[in-house]
């Protein structure tokens, strides 16, 4: 009896870890793209994706990956995104940095970022990635942000 259960709760483990969302840069791509049609479509209002829009999101996310993650899941990852959006957007209106087209990041000399940084320690953590193959701090990509301006703002224009 005691092995039918290490059984049974080795596989429920791992369904839930099957079932874990994993995010990509590609993922998160797909989804951004998907909530800014969305938004054209006119289906977010106040802050809030209709529930016509996240079945849209839900089954186009599947079809074009394969992956069958539930509403949860998106939307925690939408979650995610709209601290992204917010921690970068405020770094941005500071003169002393700028958005570099070509390689989707924040850039300011290595002097700026210093001084921001010990007033700012928490945001090292997100705006540089830590765990470097290198060892070092590398930036991280956010041109998935240029994408989901449409979804925060552009009903505003």
């Amino acid at each position: 009896m005691a092995g039918q259960f290490t059984r049974s709760r080795r596989l429920e483990t791992q369904q839930q870890e099957q079932s874990r969302a994993r995010w990509t840069t590609s993922l998160t791509k797909i989804l951004a793209t998907l909530m800014v049609d969305q938004v054209h479509k006119g289906n977010k209002h106040n802050n809030l994706f209709n529930k016509k829009a996240w079945k849209y999101i839900c089954d186009e996310f599947y079809s074009k990956t394969g992956l069958k993650w539930d509403k949860e899941q998106l939307k925690n990852r939408y979650s995610v995104l709209r601290r992204q959006y917010t921690i970068v957007k405020s770094i941005l209106d500071q003169s002393d940095f700028s958005w570099d087209e070509s390689t989707g990041s924040i850039t300011a000399n290595d002097e700026i970022w210093a001084e921001y940084i010990k007033v700012c320690s928490f945001i090292f953590c997100f705006v540089f990635n830590k765990t470097s193959k290198y060892g070092a701090a590398e930036r991280r990509n956010f041109e998935h942000i240029v994408i989901l301006y449409a979804v925060w703002f552009k009903e505003r224009e």
